[in-house]
């Protein structure tokens, strides 16, 4: 038996998979922000109970978390510092030559995680093909050793020059901070970005060491939880790559886990595509904080570069993610113009918004979701907890109604619409921006309260059909469930594409060798390996990442592939302009025998509605029927409107639109009208 538990900022979601029964069991508790560890224990102890099964029995445990990406938005890390080549000091402030804001001329750039103060240089050059120009100065190195030690740094990272060519005094400046200042985190830089580009491999470096004390507290508190609650088994940690890997690894390579949570609904909505025959899918996450849009093109997930958490550079290989502050705890609040605007500040878990009576008083979509009779006063977590529908009411009637002078449902409605908005700017961000036509995939929303606003999202994209999973409040969680245990590496390697061949080759065999090094498979086990080469046109600074197989194609026809990837991106392509590889990227996957998505009964008879609730739709009220999930088998074919509640999510089927159950379980709702 395995369990995933994807830690969010409202719930944490937790399922166990029992493959002798073949069956999912889902639970949801209320996150503990003082104490993640205290909810995850405690949720994973409850699903096992609900199998049953004892904790013993659970055979892996596998974990996406927040705790790192929370770390960094909300700059409650360490205190960190960083020692660097001399002359290098600032490179963190100064970051790249584009502007954050493009026409705003008192536009500030992301202030560094590291102060000015706590930055120190040593005197020693790497040249860029690995040799040394100037040996690292001993003296330096101690007098900034010392330095940290009176200003008291909880941790160190250390990025010197050209260290992806040769991390001879990486390694050994890492050496003796650790051997003088004994429990005091040291991070690397090569280690985890071995690429060029100082600002990009120092910035992840500083993040890793900012966030690596309390990621190792967690971690450790975490795992000695589970042990005092019966559980035996390993603990995985999900990464931003999409795979997983051990919690000892994830206290030593925490910047690996900043999109722990969003990877796994992602890695989910590839299994719907790849069930409903690898067909091209919007992923949209929507929970109660931030909403999270993936894009997956012929059932694989593309990977980003040159990606940023909180305004900082980030390099290590990451799902092409999207994130915005738009989910059910969103706030709506008027701006100095009186305009309503809805997040990104959010009620969270604590206080919540005002329906859940935990002492939120500020309105939320959840607020509107409620008074528009989309959601019901107990269908949230199947009916164990019920929501205030009259302290809904007065949050959006005192702080939007009556300022605007309008309805409280009118006032609810707008709320509605525009964080619908917001959460269509943020797919066009990963579609149009990127060259797809939103129009030519399917829209799979999840999350708690993507159900409910996924088909409004499609109508406004232009999507013809959306795709709920079986279980989309707990899909992230279940999406921890079907991936492997992964490493990949990346090396960089500047050459003109049609000279390239040989050490292209050998770069590639030796970062596969590292990977599976790293990885560590079972004897006898075959770990799956995939590969690409970063490439770009002669004088470009960005790559794009072409995949290739076990042999290198010909130079030509490599280059052809860049071109119309290039083209796809950018809409346009430069066959007469040559072409350069920029880096080599290896993936080594061990395959842990995932949760493969199991069909869904037949229905037998036609569904009954448990009962009916007024519901109001583009301004009209209307008795809606409201269906349990569970009375929906496959085959099953309803007419919009109706809402379909479950345990986790509240799914809602709008006037105009058809709903169909497929084989494995999914809710396929397709406009009809307009």
């Amino acid at each position: 038996m395995r369990i995933g538990i994807d830690s969010g900022g409202t719930f944490t979601d937790v399922v166990a998979y029992d493959p002798e029964r073949g069956r999912l069991v889902f639970h949801k508790v209320a996150s503990t922000p003082d104490d993640p560890a205290a909810g995850i224990v405690g949720g994973a102890r409850a699903a096992a109970e609900r199998v049953p099964a004892r904790p013993a029995e659970v055979a892996m445990l596998i974990h996406g978390t927040t705790v790192a990406t929370n770390q960094v938005l909300q700059r409650s890390g360490a205190r960190v510092a960083l020692i660097t080549t001399a002359g290098f000091r600032d490179v963190l402030h100064i970051q790249r030559q584009a502007r954050p804001r493009l026409y705003d001329l008192r536009a500030r750039r992301t202030e560094p995680l590291v102060p000015r103060e706590l930055r120190f240089e040593v005197r020693e050059r790497m040249r860029f093909d690995g040799t040394v120009q100037t040996p690292l100065d001993r003296a330096d190195l101690a007098a900034a050793i010392d330095a940290i030690r009176a200003a008291g740094a909880q941790a160190v990272a250390v990025g010197l020059l050209h260290s992806y060519a040769n991390p001879r005094h990486e390694r050994e400046t890492g050496k003796e901070v650790r051997r003088r200042l004994p429990g005091v985190a040291v991070s690397l830089s090569h280690a985890l970005m071995g690429e060029h580009g100082e600002y990009e491999r120092f910035s992840t470096c500083v993040m890793n060491a900012f966030v690596q004390p309390g990621i190792e507290r967690y971690v450790t508190r975490l795992g000695a939880g589970l042990r005092d609650a019966g559980f035996t088994a390993p603990l995985y940690v999900m990464k931003s790559n999409g795979g997983v890997m051990t919690a000892a690894a994830a206290a030593r390579r925490c910047v690996e886990t900043v999109l722990s949570g969003p990877a796994g609904g992602v890695v989910a909505g590839a299994a719907v595509a790849r069930a409903r025959g690898a067909a091209d899918l919007i992923t949209c996450d929507m929970g109660g904080t931030s909403f999270d849009v993936g894009v997956i093109r012929d059932g694989a997930i593309p990977f980003a570069r040159d990606t940023e958490m909180g305004g900082l550079a980030i390099g290590v290989p990451m799902l092409d993610l999207h994130t915005v502050g738009a989910g059910g705890g969103s706030i709506a609040w008027l701006d100095a113009g009186n305009a309503l605007r809805v997040g990104p500040r959010s009620a969270g878990a604590v206080p919540g918004p005002a329906c859940y009576g935990t002492g939120g008083a500020e309105p939320t979509v959840t607020d509107a979701d409620l008074v528009l009779g989309r959601l019901g006063t107990r269908t949230l977590l199947g009916g164990g907890m019920t929501l205030d529908r009259a302290a809904a009411e007065r949050a959006i009637h005192d702080r939007v109604a009556a300022p605007l002078g309008i309805g409280v449902a009118e006032a609810a409605e707008g709320i509605v619409r525009v964080i619908d908005a917001t959460m269509t700017a943020a797919i066009r961000k990963l579609t149009i921006e990127r060259g797809h036509d939103p129009r030519d995939f399917a829209l799979c929303p999840f999350g708690g309260a993507g159900p409910m606003h996924g088909a409004a999202l499609a109508a406004e994209l232009g999507v013809v059909e959306t795709v709920i999973p079986v279980a989309p409040g707990v899909h992230s969680a279940v999406g921890l469930l079907m991936t492997n245990l992964r490493e990949d590496r990346t090396r960089t390697l500047v050459r003109r594409l049609d000279a390239a061949g040989g050490e292209l080759r050998a770069a590639l065999r030796d970062l596969e060798a590292a990977g599976r090094e790293q990885l560590r498979a079972p004897a006898g086990a075959e770990p799956a390996v995939s590969r690409a080469v970063g490439q770009r046109y002669l004088g470009q600074r960005y790559e794009l990442p072409v995949p290739v197989g076990a042999e290198l194609p010909a130079p030509a026809e490599l280059g052809e592939r860049f071109h119309r990837l290039h083209d796809q991106r950018y809409g346009y392509r430069r066959d007469d302009h040559p072409v350069e590889v920029a880096s080599a990227w290896v993936a080594v996957e061990h395959d842990l025998h995932p949760l493969e998505l199991p069909p869904t009964p037949a229905s037998e008879r036609e569904p009954e509605p448990r009962q009916t609730r007024p519901a109001r739709f583009d301004g009209v009220e209307r008795e809606v029927p409201i269906y349990a999930r569970d009375d929906l088998g496959a085959g099953c074919a309803l007419r919009g409107p109706a809402v379909i509640e479950q345990l986790d999510a509240t799914s809602v089927v709008p006037p105009g639109h058809r709903l169909a159950v497929d084989r494995f379980g999914h809710l396929v709702v397709t406009r009809v009208d307009g």
